[in-house]
């Protein structure tokens, strides 16, 4: 059991007070309706139509500007629950207008002066109740605003109403009808005053108009009690006129304030959420500050790293291009100094203007937009969020140097943009080993070549049998020989594609031919090869169209050729290799699958890099130079293709490249 400390048990008896006074408060006038019952002379009567008119005609101006006033307020707000008072008062003024224009008449017929305060505080309650059903449900918008806007249809119904009444008024029905109209007004008051109470609606407002119904219902019970023009009866006006000046007081606060019942706030409900923010402001101020002194750790640590990283150039900009950012590795690398470029320059001032302008007309032509300046260097990178490429910067002094550069681009948490990142390495030097590297490989290869066609030009008259018979003992070292002659000839020639292709030199005559007339042909080719391991090429197709694509056909065979035996070499004797042409995306798509050992999850990294094996026996036995994939990708992607594989270990792999269609 939670036990309830001192300033609990104090709160809550203060709430229970206020709950008492407001209630007491509220019944007053049926202590003064009970004494005046018991004790006044019933017959004692106070005939005046000029005071019962002027008392009308007040209800009634203030009636209509309430009426008004909660319209507005609905307006604004589309809270249901205006719509519906403002029809309640407007109801009351149509209806009780007539029971002050009946006054003069009372001594002709009665009914037709009584009969309408009844009916009007009938149907101004019963709006009041409708108009409680619909608090709290979500607001009207501006169409049903405007739809639900007209007051014609609902001032016939209370014209119809008016005309009833006046039959009614004189049938012999009136003195009873009287009292089911009084009393209904009592029991639908006491009603909306319990549906209040049950859901909890316990704001200010809400208390006021419980306090307003608890008026009415009295004033309707003393209605009952009383007779025309006696001291109760016009002591029921009173009761009404006070819950009528209580209920219009808070349509007031609505318009002066929010314009919203619901949204109307008493002022120990405001100190009580300024107590509440001011706590939340104090805990958001704390979290502030422990974030702006791990802003400052971060800061500082942001700075000493930069500091370090003297061997890279790191240069930050704003979205415009502007340097934000430019490290001590960047005046170490560029020759200028922080402070001449922060704030002042953009990248632009450092780059080759010609690889600017040929980067500018690769994206322009890519994106379909005029692409330069600044924008050449981040508009990859916006749309892949990062790009690496080579560059020549300018040192001051002026001479040039190759870097890489990876542009990164910076985002907000929201996903906006807010600048970019630079970082460049400087790869002169690796260029010279690269450059070295190719120069030898280039160098060893043409010097090799020359003496390596005589030799296997001579092996192939041999084997041929041009010189006659080969002895047996000398056969096996003969076809020993030719055999490492071809393999050592393919290692060269794949030596020198790869120089070529890293040299920029390896030419292609690209054109629109059909995929299917050069890719049976590459297969024919490579029957013989796959019949020497027992292996079955099967070509398959589903399509119907013929499939063009811009490529250098002869290129293309090599790629066909290098995918093919390679599936050939891994797949298991009496085995079957696949290839497929498929459209994928708008794109043709050629896959070469076999059903050999798979692709070792450690090797795939790197399975399109130069030199690049799997280490496995398995692998070894089958020989290679580890350039054929490597080249492969380098031929597919210069004719504007992409290539890839999928494989699961010991089912096989599938190798695939795409190539725009026409």
């Amino acid at each position: 059991m939670q036990i309830m400390t001192a300033p609990d048990l104090i709160r809550r008896l203060s709430s229970t007070y206020a709950i008492l006074i407001i209630g007491i408060s509220s019944l007053i006038p049926a202590f003064f309706t009970t004494y005046l019952y018991f004790f006044q002379d019933h017959h004692l009567h106070f005939i005046s139509h000029a005071g019962h008119e002027l008392a009308i005609a007040i209800a009634l101006l203030q009636s209509g500007f309430i009426a008004v006033i909660a319209w507005q307020c609905f307006q604004y707000s589309g809270e249901r629950f205006l719509r519906w008072l403002a029809l309640g008062f407007f109801s009351f003024t149509l209806i009780y207008a007539c029971h002050g224009i009946f006054t003069r008449i009372a001594s002709v017929n009665i009914w037709q002066f009584v009969l309408y305060g009844p009916v009007s505080r009938l149907v101004m309650v019963g709006c009041f109740f409708v108009g409680l059903l619909t608090y709290g449900k979500p607001a009207l918008d501006n169409d049903e605003k405007q739809r639900r806007g007209s007051w014609r249809s609902w001032t016939t119904v209370l014209i119809i109403i008016n005309v009833a009444v006046f039959g009614l008024a004189s049938t012999s029905w009136a003195p009873p009808a009287q009292k089911v109209f009084e009393l209904s007004a009592l029991l639908l008051s006491l009603l909306c005053v319990a549906i209040v109470r049950l859901r909890g609606l316990n704001s200010p407002l809400m208390t006021i108009y419980s306090v307003s119904l608890l008026f009415f219902a009295q004033s309707s019970a003393t209605f009952l009690l009383s007779s025309a023009w006696n001291h109760l009866w016009w002591f029921a006006h009173i009761i009404f006129a006070s819950g009528f000046i209580l209920l219009s007081y808070s349509v007031i606060k609505v318009f002066l304030t929010t314009r919203s019942f619901a949204l109307v706030f008493s002022q120990e409900e405001l100190f009580e959420q300024v107590r509440a923010e001011k706590s939340r402001t104090e805990k958001a101020l704390a979290e502030l500050q422990d974030a702006h002194a791990d802003l400052g750790n971060t800061h500082d640590l942001l700075r000493s790293v930069l500091a370090s990283a003297s061997e890279f150039s790191i240069v930050a900009t704003d979205i415009n291009g502007l340097i934000t950012i430019f490290n001590k590795g960047s005046e170490r690398m560029l020759g200028y100094r922080a402070a001449d470029m922060v704030g002042l320059q953009t990248p632009l001032m450092f780059h080759c203007d010609a690889e600017i302008e040929a980067r500018g007309k690769e994206l322009s032509a890519e994106f379909y937009t005029v692409v330069s300046g600044f924008r050449v260097f981040v508009g990859r990178s916006e749309v892949d969020g990062q790009e690496t490429r080579e560059w020549t910067y300018i040192h001051k002094d002026g001479h040039r140097f190759s870097v890489s550069l990876v542009v990164t681009t910076i985002r907000s948490t929201v996903g906006e943009i807010t600048g970019y990142l630079g970082i460049a390495e400087d790869i002169t030097e690796r260029k010279r080993l690269a450059n070295l590297k190719s120069e030898f490989l280039s160098t060893v290869s043409h010097e090799l070549r020359t003496p390596l066609t005589s030799i296997v030009g001579s092996l192939d008259l041999i084997v041929g049998g041009v010189f006659g018979p080969v002895s047996e003992p000398m056969s096996g070292m003969v076809d020993v020989a030719h055999k490492n002659s071809q393999r050592l000839r393919s290692l060269i020639n794949d030596l020198l594609d790869m120089e070529k292709m890293s040299a920029g030199k390896l030419n292609f005559e690209l054109e629109w031919q059909p995929l299917e007339a050069i890719v049976v042909p590459a297969i024919e080719d490579m029957r013989p090869y796959g019949s020497m391991r027992r292996i079955s090429l099967i070509f398959k197709t589903s399509l119907k169209n013929e499939l063009l694509v811009r490529v250098d056909a002869m290129r293309l065979q090599q790629v066909l050729s290098n995918l093919i035996s390679n599936a050939i070499k891994f797949s298991p004797e009496g085995g079957l290799v696949e290839i497929i042409i498929k459209t994928v995306d708008d794109k043709a798509r050629v896959e070469v699958s076999d059903h050999g050992s798979g692709i070792p999850w450690s090797f795939r990294k790197s399975i399109f890099t130069r030199f690049s094996q799997a280490d496995s026996s398995d692998t070894r036995q089958h020989g290679g130079s580890g350039l054929g994939l490597a080249i492969t990708r380098q031929l597919i992607e210069r004719m504007g293709g992409s290539i890839g594989f999928e494989s699961e270990p010991g089912q096989g792999a599938v190798f695939w490249f795409e190539l725009p269609l026409r």
